[in-house]
């Protein structure tokens, strides 16, 4: 059983996985509560301790985080919020309103003389991308917006609830900074188009702002209009990756774009209160979506081919991951759930943490080392969710002893030094 402690901290730490996530995204690979009182997300059943628990727990590494968490925020207040009019570069469509970026593993093909257009080489990210500046801020916006929102939930100042609330209108509601709901130019392919569906995939960290907008919704930072904009924002950014062709074309990808696609479409539509949306994305799809996906052995088809398959691998179930959060908000377990051919998260989970481990050789292409603080996320996750099961405790009792940590400035976790204590 893990430790009651350990939970509470889990519970704060489960919340920021997305940091690793959005710290790591432009190379792409990249709770069972001890208490009762909790505050649900209307995205993926967010769980932190009440305001009550916190205040009367007295353990050192709790209190640490918080103090680690404040010290973050606060660092935060008096930067400047980015905006997509931020950016140098003028996106194919002439409106700066709109979000532009390039598309990572392209590079300038050396066989023509202007190096256009750019060739596709996977797993060699181009630093190019980092002209093209709109996904960077956008990372940076989200993350202060995240760490900023809990800080204000934990301590009731109102300073931090403000400092979220001018973020969010900075970049979704001010009239000279806002960014067009829609991602058309994201990860353009230069000299061959003026973007991909592929760009979509930028959109992941949206359900972390859904988030901080519930963390922050009894602040009188956080107006009814306020609300009612940024769900008339969300909304027509949902019928676009509905209806557009990027989005539809996305929606079908077999890899870990269509996973995340799936964990947008149904994290936006549980906000909007459209779960009829969110139902038949994690309901009647899932069967087809897991089958195509997962083999019943594990593997993830998709995924074995790419030159850092199994950094993949992983960054497809944690997707996975976040669809069972969502599910469990509309009474849909994904955790457990297999197909009739024996497709699922939990085989799928126990495939690949002897690879990921290092007990066994990846028998496919990982060019580059795995991304540890991901790798960390989800056997911190399958620890808690899946309980009972002895193989996750000792696989993240593995990571321990080889020295696995996390990016403290970029992460709180605080489980690795307490499970086995």
């Amino acid at each position: 059983m893990v430790p009651s402690t350990l939970r509470l901290v889990l519970l704060i730490s489960l919340f920021f996985w997305f940091n690793v996530f959005v710290v790591s995204s432009l190379s792409y690979p990249y709770q069972i509560a001890a208490v009762k009182q909790i505050v649900n997300s209307t995205h993926h059943d967010l769980k932190l301790p009440s305001k009550q628990t916190i205040s009367e727990n007295k353990d050192p590494v709790v209190n640490n985080l918080i103090m680690q968490l404040v010290a973050e925020a606060d660092s935060y207040l008096s930067q400047k919020g980015p905006s997509v009019m931020d950016k140098t570069r003028m996106p194919p469509s002439g409106d700066k309103h709109d979000f532009l970026s390039l598309a990572p593993f392209h590079w300038p093909d050396n066989t023509k003389p202007n190096g256009i257009p750019y060739i596709y080489r996977d797993g060699e990210f181009n630093p190019e991308v980092y002209t093209a500046h709109d996904g960077i801020f956008m990372h940076r916006m989200i993350e202060r917006v995240k760490i900023l929102s809990v800080a204000y939930y934990f301590t009731g100042n109102n300073v931090y609830a403000n400092k979220t609330s001018e973020l969010l209108h900075i970049w979704f509601l001010n009239n000279d900074t806002y960014m067009n709901p829609n991602l058309q130019h994201a990860e353009v392919i230069t000299g061959k188009n003026n973007g991909t569906r592929s760009g979509i995939i930028t959109g992941n960290y949206f359900p972390v702002v859904l988030d901080a907008i519930k963390l922050i919704g009894d602040s009188p930072a956080w107006t009814d209009e306020d609300q009612e904009r940024i769900e008339l924002w969300f909304d027509k950014y949902l019928e676009w990756l509905l209806s557009s062709k990027f989005g539809k074309r996305e929606s079908k990808a077999l890899n870990n774009h269509g996973t995340w696609y799936d964990v947008q479409a149904s994290s936006i539509s549980l906000f909007l209160n459209k779960t009829d949306i969110t139902r038949d994305i994690l309901e009647n799809n899932m069967n087809k979506r897991i089958s195509e996906k997962i083999r019943p052995e594990g593997p993830q088809s998709f995924e074995v081919p790419r030159q850092n398959s199994l950094g993949y691998h992983i960054f497809n179930l944690l997707g996975f991951f976040n669809l069972a959060k969502i599910g469990e908000n509309i009474g849909i377990d994904l955790w457990d759930y297999e197909t009739p051919e024996g497709s699922g998260m939990q085989n799928a989970l126990d495939y690949l943490l002897p690879f990921a481990i290092g007990n066994k050789t990846w028998p496919y292409e990982q060019i580059k080392p795995i991304d540890k603080n991901e790798l960390h996320d989800l056997i911190c996750q399958a620890t808690v969710h899946y309980e009972n099961i002895d193989s996750y405790k000792q696989a993240y009792s593995s990571l321990i002893a080889l020295n696995v940590t996390v990016q403290k400035d970029k992460l709180i976790y605080g489980c690795t030094s307490l499970l086995f204590d």
